[in-house]
């Protein structure tokens, strides 16, 4: 089978390569974390914030709904665990945005909202059914994106696409929660991604995938094989990837496949006639289609520089503090960091809680090395996978040079942190850059 890839990035010849050694590849063990409160942001999402519809003192069940949108580009918020509201405040998240919150104390009970029942024929929904059920099950890009799954299916059916693809390409280093559900709970994730085929009126849908993962790719396609008789109307394909960071954005997967650069003001439906959606989204519509469970959990990997990796079962809302714990050594950690080692954002405040786009929580352990000025060596460059001279975005940053940033298109910064670790003198050129385009981009929408 062919392998595909984009152009430059990262390729795993030395120390990126941490799968190598990695005892949780053929781990079976999904520990589930029972939190004591949760914090519930009403803007887990691209959009608009939730309404909130609980007061404080009120008894909820899990799968409840808290919070009912508020416009299209908005989701409903439901409760992850059953207990007493014991506040509604303003918090900072992480990424920099202040919202409302719910918060829950936990009464162990583990009580469910009575619209939760398992679906006695789930192959009896129709498109329409489906689309009504993602509508309201508070379902957003789990791979980070975090865009209403149900506002990119209308518009990829607007769009008229042929093809659905399911981003099984976890290169973040250390990351290793999607590569779970290919391994052990591969008919969840096929069925789920089926289901959102069928919302979105697609022919065919394609598993994508690292050829690192051996094991993972003989079991997806053992599975295709078995599952492909309950889909006639459809093909089930997989396509594998050379193992490269950062292989898992949308838009290099894209031009891995197609060989195209897709243009930021250009969606992938619209160029391509093709959607994209990552394995634990399609996965959490599936446990809504089978049982009418909402989104309300998620996998995450526990990772750092010094210990072996776990995948945990977590509600959304616990908060980073309860679930690193009970891991040893977490007090000598020199950063926390939300998130994958490289892509994730360093936490100042560890009552933060687990939202529906984190992946995972990294524990840095080492110190930070010492940063030294720039040599010109042009690792920087190979390794953006944008195609971006960091070396000299970092430059013109430092001088405030504006003008020629825009003419170096900082606006395509995707934040992944490649020209930072490839950096030999310890620059952190991706902070600085991803900053600059932030403030590019959104500079742009206000022309």
């Amino acid at each position: 089978m062919k392998k595909l890839s984009f152009k430059q990035g990262m390729l795993p010849l030395d120390g990126l390569d941490f799968s190598k050694d990695r005892v949780l590849s053929g781990e079976r063990i999904l520990e589930i974390f029972t939190p004591k409160t949760v914090v519930l942001p009403v803007l887990q999402h691209m959009g608009t914030p939730a309404s909130i519809l609980v007061e404080k003192g009120e008894e909820v069940s899990a799968g409840q709904m808290i919070g009912k949108p508020t416009s299209p580009m908005c989701v409903p918020l439901h409760a992850s665990i059953s207990g007493t509201v014991f506040d509604i405040s303003s918090i900072r998240l992480p990424s920099g945005i202040r919202c409302d919150a719910v918060f829950i104390r936990n009464d162990l009970k583990k009580r469910l909202d009575p619209s939760i029942s398992r679906r006695a024929d789930p192959s009896s929904l129709t498109p329409r059914d489906l689309r009504r059920l993602l509508v309201m099950s508070g379902i957003v890009g789990m791979g980070g994106e975090g865009v209403p799954t149900a506002v990119k299916c209308t518009r990829a059916a607007f769009a008229g696409v042929n093809i659905l693809y399911v981003n099984c390409l976890q290169s973040e280093p250390y990351l290793v929660c999607d590569i779970h559900l290919i391994r052990e709970q591969t008919d969840r994730l096929i069925h789920g991604a089926a289901a959102l085929g069928g919302v979105c009126r697609v022919k065919k849908i394609v598993f994508c995938i690292e050829d690192k993962w051996v094991q993972e790719i003989d079991i997806l396609r053992i599975a295709l094989a078995r599952v492909r008789k309950e889909y006639p109307d459809r093909v089930l394909d997989m396509l594998v990837f050379k193992s490269r960071f950062p292989q898992g954005y949308d838009r290099l997967l894209m031009q891995a496949i197609y060989h195209v650069e897709i243009p930021m003001k250009y969606s992938i439906e619209e160029a391509v006639g093709a959607v994209v959606f990552n394995a634990a989204t399609c996965s959490a519509f599936w446990d809504v289609v089978e049982k009418n469970m909402p989104c309300i959990s998620r996998i995450i990997t526990i990772s750092g520089d010094t210990m072996t990796e776990k995948n945990v079962l977590v509600p959304i809302g616990s908060l980073v503090s309860d679930v690193i714990e009970r891991i040893p050594g977490t007090a000598s950690c020199q950063r926390i960091v939300l998130g994958g080692s490289l892509t994730g954002v360093a936490l100042s405040n560890l009552d933060t809680p687990i939202i529906k786009t984190t992946q995972g929580i990294t524990l840095v352990r080492k110190s930070h090395t010492n940063s030294y000025p720039c040599i010109h060596c042009g690792a920087c460059v190979t390794a953006c996978p944008v195609g971006l001279l960091p070396y000299l975005a970092n430059r013109l940053i430092d001088l405030s040079d504006t003008k020629s940033l825009a003419n170096e298109h900082i606006e395509q910064c995707i934040s992944c942190g490649a020209c930072s670790y490839v950096c030999p003198s310890g620059i952190d050129l991706s902070a600085h850059i991803a900053r600059a385009a932030h403030r590019a981009r959104k500079a742009g929408k206000a022309l």
